[in-house]
């Protein structure tokens, strides 16, 4: 639930005894649907994580036993872990702020995270369980987060907007070192192909994915801009892309299954209801997982005689 407070101080009552606040409840749930293949779900989707509150952007530990997210639920957006089947909760950030964008390292002994401690974004990384968040040294002065782990463990890729420009794409050593400018014509989340030879990104004006080679290239539009698609609303496969568009006649959100053979878009799901601000795909390809809105409500809330 989230609070937002305003005073009110008529004119007919001088000493502003009044205080109106605008009160936001909701109530949202990860869902998880199986794969019976790469581009056919088996039955309907299963909840696995549900809460009062704003969760989003979900992922599945390496080994898939653990899900990893941001959640406001005691007031201030962190990160969180849960089991996969939604038991054993658990505060991995106490920041008192706004922390996002949870991503498990290859080996599953870290998670990478944006949180804005000041005026600016920054990358963070902290060991679970139990570790404490560790400032990434990006680029002082610039918004940075989205971060992601290349396939070795290595490095972490990142968003920036270094200059007051564009979002572009950095990368910079896990344990410290200069950061290296990775696109040119925008980037905002990326991602490293199984093959080690491709980067697959997004870009912050919904302009579909993108790829280029890891060694050095132009990049190529893989996915024509469809609907509403968020930059971390995608998951990459090992034969095509999984993403959420607008496809669907009432507007409604679609998980649907990009081929690299055919180019063909299929359809997976369907959401019933509004989210699907991220998206991921566990490490044997078997599952996805996606954030959705169940319950939002909004109440004008009066307090007299406030002082």
């Amino acid at each position: 639930m989230r609070v937002l407070v305003k005073q009110i101080v008529p004119p007919f009552l001088p000493k502003g005894d009044l205080l109106a606040y605008k009160q936001e409840i909701e109530k949202g749930n990860f869902w998880e649907v199986d794969l019976s293949d790469e581009k056919h779900r088996r039955g309907s989707p299963t909840i696995r994580i549900s809460q009062t509150g704003w969760i989003l952007r979900p992922q599945f530990s390496p080994d898939g036993k653990r899900i990893a997210f941001q959640s406001d639920r005691l007031g201030y957006m962190e990160i969180w872990a849960c089991d996969r089947d939604g038991s054993n909760c658990g505060q991995l950030t106490s920041l008192r702020g706004h922390a996002g964008a949870p991503r498990w390292s290859p080996d599953g002994r870290y998670v990478a995270f944006e949180f804005r401690p000041k005026e600016h974004s920054e990358v963070y990384v902290m060991e679970v369980p139990g570790g404490r968040p560790r400032l990434v040294p990006t680029l002082p002065g610039a918004d940075n987060g989205g971060p992601n782990w290349s396939r070795d463990g290595q490095s972490i890729y990142f968003y920036s907007d270094r200059g007051g420009g564009h979002f572009q794409l950095w990368k910079v050593p896990f344990r410290g070192g200069s950061p290296v400018q990775v696109t040119r014509n925008g980037g905002i989340f990326g991602e490293e192909s199984s093959d080690g030879r491709f980067l697959y990104y997004s870009k912050v004006v919904g302009d579909g994915i993108w790829k280029m080679p890891l060694q050095g290239g132009e990049e190529t539009h893989v996915i024509d801009r469809i609907g509403n698609l968020g930059w971390s609303a995608w998951a990459l496969g090992r034969n095509g892309i999984y993403f959420i568009g607008d496809e669907d006649k009432r507007s409604r959100k679609t998980i649907q299954f990009f081929e690299f053979a055919t180019h063909q878009n299929i359809p997976i799901w369907t959401l019933e209801k509004p989210g699907g601000s991220g998206l991921a795909l566990s490490a044997d390809r078997r599952s996805l997982l996606y954030d959705q809105t169940e319950f939002s409500q909004s109440n004008i809330m009066l307090v007299k005689n406030f002082r």
